[in-house]
C-alpha cells in the first residue's frame, strides 16, 4: 500500500492540474490596473458621447477563444440639476487592444427614461397614489407609477427625443438632456402611460379592471393614457394570461372623465 501512494499523489496532481487548465481555458487573469484602465477608457468614451459622469468599474473578464475580448460590467452616475445621484448598471466590450466597435454609440443604461427619477416627478406619483387609494374601485390599489412608453410608441419616442434635444440647446444637460423633462411636459406630450397596479385574488379578470375604470372618479388625475394591471399565475381563471403573467386594461383620461374604448 505504501508503494502505490507515490503514485497515487503523482496522478491527483495530474487530475487537479487538468482541472485547472480546463477552467483557465479562453481567460486570463486581470491584473489591478486594468479596472483603472477599464474605467479611464470607459469614461473617455460616454463623456465623448456627451455623458459627463463618472463610472465605476464592477467587473473585467478577458476572454479568448470565440469571443476574443475585454467585458467590462460598470455603474455610470451623474449629478442632477435636483441634487440627486442617478446611477445606470451596463455592460460594454473592448476588443483585446483595447478600442470599441462603433464607440460612438456606446450610452450607459436606459439614461433616455431617467426623466422619471426626478424629484418633482416622484412626488406627483405619490400625490396621484393617494389619491387612487381614496377610491373605492373593488380591490386594493397596490402601485402608481409613470412608465415610459416610447418603446411600443414611436411617435411618443419622437417627442421625447425632440425635448432632449431643445434641454441641451439650452443647456440642460443632465443624461444627455433627456431627464430634465418636466412633469406637465411629459403628460402633455404623451410620452407616459400612467400605470396601476392592483390587488390579485382568484376571481380578479381583466373584465374587472374595465369595470373598475368605469368607477373610477377621474376628477382629481391627469389627462393622459391610463392602464390598471395585475400579475397572476392562474392560466385557466385568465383568457389574457401571457408567460409573465401581466394582465391589464387600457383607458384614457379627458377632461377629468374616463374615455374607454369600445372595441376593448
Amino acid at each position: 500500500m505504501k508503494k502505490n501512494t507515490p503514485n497515487i499523489l503523482k496522478l491527483s496532481c495530474l487530475a487537479i492540474l487538468l482541472l485547472c487548465s480546463s477552467l483557465l481555458v479562453g481567460c486570463k487573469v486581470v491584473l489591478p490596473n486594468s479596472y483603472f484602465k477599464a474605467r479611464e477608457k470607459t469614461q473617455k468614451i460616454l463623456a465623448h458621447n456627451g455623458f459627463k459622469g463618472k463610472v465605476q468599474v464592477k467587473l473585467i473578464k478577458k476572454v479568448f477563444l470565440d469571443s476574443d475580448g475585454i467585458y467590462v460590467d460598470y455603474t455610470y452616475s451623474e449629478e442632477t440639476y435636483d441634487n440627486q445621484t442617478i446611477s445606470l448598471d451596463d455592460k460594454i466590450t473592448f476588443q483585446l487592444d483595447w478600442t470599441v466597435v462603433r464607440e460612438e454609440y456606446e450610452t450607459p443604461g436606459l439614461y433616455s427614461q431617467t426623466y422619471l427619477q426626478q424629484k418633482s416627478v416622484k412626488k406627483e406619483e405619490q400625490k396621484l397614489f393617494k389619491e387612487l387609494k381614496k377610491q373605492s374601485l373593488g380591490f386594493d390599489i397596490e402601485d402608481f407609477s409613470f412608465k415610459d412608453n416610447t418603446l411600443i410608441d414611436q411617435e411618443a419616442g419622437n417627442r421625447r427625443k425632440h425635448l432632449a434635444e431643445e434641454n441641451r440647446k439650452n443647456g440642460k444637460h443632465d443624461f444627455y438632456g433627456y431627464y430634465q423633462i418636466p412633469y406637465q411636459t411629459m403628460i402633455d406630450e404623451h410620452i407616459v402611460t400612467m400605470s396601476i397596479r392592483v390587488s390579485d385574488t382568484e376571481n380578479t379578470s381583466k373584465k374587472d379592471l374595465k369595470k373598475a375604470a368605469t368607477k373610477l372618479d377621474a376628477r382629481k388625475l391627469p389627462d393622459g393614457e391610463y392602464e390598471f394591471y395585475y400579475f397572476t399565475t392562474d392560466k385557466e381563471n385568465s383568457a389574457n394570461y401571457d408567460n409573465s403573467g401581466y394582465i391589464s386594461y387600457t383607458f384614457n383620461i379627458q377632461d377629468g372623465k374616463v374615455v374607454q374604448d369600445e372595441d376593448d
